[in-house]
Formats: C-alpha cells, structure tokens, sequence
C-alpha cells in the first residue's frame, strides 16, 4: 500500500489491498488525491485456512492520470496491467479490467485465483462517489458508500443536494422508507430459526414465543433440533416450563400437536456450508417447516451478513431477524438487507429481554438510529 511520505508519480500505478470499497474510497483520495482513476478492481481471497477464516479483500489498481499522456507509452510498472480501450474523448475513462483468459496466465501456476469485481461497484466506489454534507454525514453513520452511489442515481434523491440539511435529512428518511419492499408475509404455523454461533438464535427465538403467548395469546411448542453438534435445551427448558409451552424431543411428538398450535424448532448454531444446507433442506421439507427464519448478529462484518443471507437463501429461508442492534454505534450498514426483495424483516433485537427489547417495525427504527449516528 502506498505510504504518505511516498512521492506520488502521475501515471504510475499503486496497489491497495482493502477490506471493503468503503475503505479502498477512503484511501485512495489519502493518498493519491481527487484526480485518481481506478484501473482494476479485484475481488482475492485468502490462501489455504485463511481462505475460510477471513472475509475475501479488495485489490485496487489506480493512478493519477497524466496532463499529456504520450500516446501509448507505457509506464514501467511490477502490477498487472489492464489492456488499453481505444481512444476516447473522454479522458476521464477508466479502463476495462484484463479479460479473465488473459489474467490467467499472469496467475502462478496458470490458476486464476480472483474475481472481478462488479463494473458498478467500482462507479460506486469511486467514479461516483457521492459528495457533499448530507451524503458525509450518511456515510458518518455507517450507510456503505456504493448503496449511496446506487441510491444517489435515482432522481429524487438528486433534488435533495440543493436542499437544507435538515430538510434533505427529513427527506431522505421518507425515501428509504418508501423504497423498502411492500411484503408482509405471514409466519406458518411451522418456523424455524436458525444462523451461525453467537448469532442469538434460541434468544430470538424466545422473543418470538413470548410475543405469541403474551400478546396476541398464540398456543405455542418448541421442538430442539440436533445436528453434529450438541444443542443444549438447559435454558430453553426452563423458559418453556415458565411460559407453559411443550418442548418436544422427538419428531414423533408432533402428531399430538393441535392443528391451530405454532410450532418452533430451535436449530443449534452452524455455519451455512454446503452439508449442512443439504441436512437442514432436508429436515425442514420432512418436518414441513415452510418459515425458515435466517438470525444474523448485526455486529458482524457486512461482508460476513452478506454471505449469510447468500446462503440462507440456498437454503429457502423467508424471514431475517437482526440480533445485538443495541451494540452497533452506526446500524447504516443494515440498509441493504431491509431494502432486499428478499427476507422479510421478522424484527430487530436490541438486547437480552425475552419480554422486550425487540422492535418489529424494522425500517423506523433504522431511521432513528441511522440519522441520529449521522447527526453525531
């Protein structure tokens, strides 16, 4: 990565490994200033154990341009290049990526260990950026820097640059809002939650519970699943025997089950890998488990949320709850999950009140959090 104290050489190209496009955004106008062009953008993943252990990373070529560029001279350079376009009158024309045959061979071995990385996620990242105070104080508030180059296209929110800052907030507010999908679908009568360890599954799913039978006066079960791993009940025991709701063991247990109960099956935390998507596939479609209801801690990575949804929805899952909200300083980063044609939002949790601290209008409460972080 280029240091600050380096000598910035224009047409030179620099490489930056980064975590997100947010940060390779950030970086590069550091370091290079305004006037840089992104030339490659590379999606790499980590070698050997790494590979399964840590997100995948960015890899980001860029420059400055030079005031008179020689006419195809080539500057001398230990990166891979991307190969030129043909003369445009646009000298602000980022250069296409080296098609994937060719980047190939550059690979050691032959093997070509990256991706190319969306054309619009590099407009978003850089090229597009969107500037001023409001689109700063949004990025302020965690709000990912290429959903706000996507959601800055659209007409309406142009209109909101010439506008106060207050009013521009207001009204951005109102745009989210209209923006998130119009689905309601209902729960069965059959749900299960699942997600990866430390996601707060069994909690969220006692939330759920408690909102049947205090609130809305549902009859209610739960069955425990098991998998490879042990799925301790000792807790979940006790918060039945409290409510009065059956904890089944056996899914023979279910055939005296009355028709109009909800049943909930409490799956032991897991990562979404392919087997374990094919065991829960098939536990769900014999139990007849129809809602299958994906948890994701909100504290963890986007990236990390990103690929959970990914593969919950290989999975067939319909519903989203977002647990440890009250632990995130800025919830922006959430956005694009609640706008997501998708899962639907079940609700967020915001702490570890079985009774409480849940909040099922999922979009108001984005907006709260998200202006009020930006405002800071």
């Amino acid at each position: 990565m280029a240091q600050k104290n380096v000598s910035i050489t224009p047409g030179q190209k620099y490489k930056f490994i980064v975590k997100s496009a947010e940060e390779a955004a950030t970086i590069i106008r550091e370091k290079l200033g305004e006037m840089a062009q992104v030339i490659s953008v590379r999606q790499v993943e980590g070698e050997g154990l790494a590979k399964f252990l840590s997100s995948p990373k960015l890899e980001i070529i860029a420059q400055i341009p030079v005031e008179e560029p020689a006419p195809e001279a080539a500057q001398p350079s230990s990166l891979p290049e991307a190969e030129d376009e043909p003369a445009s009158d646009n000298s602000q024309r980022r250069r296409a990526p080296r098609p994937r045959k060719q980047r190939a061979a550059a690979v050691e071995g032959g093997r070509d260990e990256t991706e190319l990385v969306s054309e619009s996620l590099v407009r978003a990242m850089f090229n597009n950026l969107p500037t001023g105070r409001l689109w700063t104080l949004l990025s302020k508030a965690g709000i990912p820097t290429e959903f706000l180059a996507q959601f800055e296209e659209h007409p309406e929110s142009r209109k909101l640059k010439d506008q106060p800052l207050q009013t521009a907030i207001s009204h951005f507010a109102m745009l989210m809002r209209d923006r998130a999908p119009s689905r309601n679908l209902a729960l069965s009568n059959r749900v299960a939650f699942l997600g990866s360890p430390g996601a707060g599954v069994t909690t969220a799913l006692c939330k759920q519970i408690a909102s049947d039978v205090f609130l809305r006066g549902r009859s209610a079960c739960v069955m425990k699943l098991e998998a490879d791993e042990p799925n301790s009940a000792e807790g979940l025991s006790m918060f039945c025997e409290a409510l009065g709701v059956a904890l089944l063991r056996e899914p023979s247990e279910l055939r005296k089950v009355p028709e109009e109960t909800n049943v909930y099956f409490d799956v032991p935390g897991m990562i979404l890998n392919g087997k374990n998507i094919r065991h829960l596939q098939k536990t769900f479609d014999e139990l007849g488990v129809e809602s299958r209801v994906l948890v994701v801690n909100a504290a963890y990575e986007r990236t990390l949320i990103q690929e959970a949804y990914t593969r919950a929805t290989a999975l067939g899952a319909t519903h989203v709850v977002f647990t440890h909200v009250d632990e995130l300083p800025r919830c922006g980063k959430l956005w694009e999950f609640v706008l997501d044609d998708g899962l639907v939002p079940l609700f967020a949790s915001t702490g570890q009140n079985i009774a409480g601290d849940f909040d099922r209008h999922v979009i108001d409460l984005l907006v709260r959090r998200t202006l009020s972080a930006g405002d800071e």
